[in-house]
């Protein structure tokens, strides 16, 4: 754990109460639902991927997927330890590698990484700079890896008081925001050193307020967007924590990026009925699909990771139940 971080608990408790102010004011709100989209924006792309039983025998949970700064697919797995939504999880560590690393084009696995170190990974997500980040809800900590899988940082324990934390984003500065999403529901801010910045929200529907942030993503200029996942919106925060806009009836948000310059939504709305939607950001919905192809008599259940290519032509989800495993959607 970080020892440069020496915030006492009081002081902790002193951010989350006098950060999260309401805004005064109004700011915009804007219905998802209110603007539907009738044509599939992307559709499965049914031969990708390849991973053989000889290259990974097993299927596993895939919890958040990113792309790598060369271009490959991380898929953050859960190797021999399974989330049940009934059962809860082992609170023992995973051997197997929690990082698969996938060729964007063949579809085969190339390498992994990431063994022994993880106990329940919920995100992955990658900065500029090409570095790997991971949440782990079930040890409280946030992880930072270059892009062989060195560990970089480790940022957690009772000084920063996490509770099942949920993702992470990169700021422009080098600084971070964790949606400390199941227990805390807050959104923490640190500096590129990791020091704690400041802490935002409480539990509830209000304004700056949450019921599960279970995602969190930033555009280029610094704005976050959060995931309140029980409330069906996304708050959309400026990088001092003030509500710049919330998108209402956005039906249960799991995951969101950023990328070509819109927001990227995975919902997920009953076991195999997941959907992704493309917002601009003004909160206008641009385009949607659904996970689960019309038809198909195969198991797409649980939705859950979510990355999205630069240019927004290629989607890759995770799916976490009996799926257990990483699908590619192309442009139609």
């Amino acid at each position: 754990m970080m020892d440069n971080i020496s915030f006492s608990m009081n002081r902790r408790h002193f951010f989350r109460n006098t950060s999260s102010a309401l805004v005064a004011g109004s700011f915009p709100r804007w219905s998802a639902a209110a603007s539907p989209v009738s044509t599939k924006s992307h559709v499965l792309d049914a031969e990708w991927p390849k991973l053989t039983p000889d290259s990974y025998p097993d299927r596993c949970q895939i919890a958040g997927v990113a792309i790598g700064k060369d271009g490959n697919i991380l898929a953050l797995n859960r190797g021999e330890n399974h989330w049940d939504p009934k059962a809860g999880f082992k609170r023992t560590p995973i051997h197997k590698p929690a990082v698969l690393v996938i060729d964007p084009k063949s579809g085969g696995l190339v390498g992994s990484w990431g063994s022994d170190l993880f106990m329940m990974p919920h995100q992955i997500s990658v900065d500029a700079a090409g570095n790997v980040w991971i949440v782990d809800c079930g040890l409280n900590t946030v992880f930072k890896f270059d892009a062989m899988g060195a560990k970089l940082l480790e940022l957690g324990g009772p000084e920063i008081g996490f509770m099942m934390p949920t993702d992470v984003t990169s700021l422009s500065d080098g600084g971070f925001v964790v949606s400390d999403g199941y227990q805390n529901t807050r959104v923490v801010k640190f500096d590129s050193a990791g020091k704690l910045v400041a802490a935002w929200g409480t539990k509830g529907r209000g304004q700056l307020q949450f019921n599960t942030p279970h995602s969190i993503a930033c555009d280029d200029n610094d704005l976050l967007y959060v995931a309140d996942r029980e409330n069906h919106r996304v708050q959309v925060l400026n990088a001092k924590g003030k509500v710049q806009a919330i998108w209402t009836n956005v039906e249960r948000p799991l995951t969101i990026r950023h990328a070509a310059d819109s927001l990227f939504v995975l919902s997920n709305l009953e076991a195999a009925k997941g959907i992704v939607r493309q917002f601009n950001k003004q909160g206008k919905v641009l385009a949607s699909f659904p996970t689960k192809p019309a038809g198909t008599t195969e198991d797409f259940e649980w939705p859950h990771g979510l990355a999205v290519s630069a240019d927004g032509s290629q989607v890759y989800v995770g799916f976490t139940l009996t799926g257990r495993r990483v699908q590619r959607y192309q442009r139609s």
